[in-house]
């Protein structure tokens, strides 16, 4: 399971990015899981419940993730659609585009912290 490797390198990411004095009043974590990425947010909601047996001071933070759609840019027109069906066709010009531009991301989109 993959699932387990990322939530320990998003914990180290935060460990790198914030103090311990901060990282103590963390009180969540917000993703954003493009439906590409090759994650399952179930998956990950275990993996993380998991990473807790080891490091219990994050028990307290909760984990919340938020799928992105998939999306293209045209690469003649420049328009940006939203895929449905796995159709990677522009909207606008009925032109088939592989310029995935949303959908294949896994990001850190925001930490919450306590007062």
């Amino acid at each position: 399971m993959h699932e387990t490797s990322i939530v320990n390198s998003i914990m180290k990411t935060l460990e790198l990015e914030f103090e311990q004095e901060k990282l103590n009043r963390m009180k969540a974590i917000h993703l954003k899981v493009g439906i590409l990425s090759n994650i399952e947010p179930r998956l990950l909601h275990n993996a993380y419940s998991a990473y807790h047996l080891t490091h219990p001071q994050y028990h307290h933070v909760k984990l919340h993730i938020e799928s992105t759609q998939l999306k293209i840019q045209c690469e003649v027109c420049n328009h940006v659609t939203q895929v449905k069906n796995y159709r990677f066709i522009c909207d606008n010009c009925d032109r088939p585009s592989k310029n995935v531009i949303q959908g294949e991301e896994m990001l850190i989109h925001k930490v919450e912290f306590e007062d």
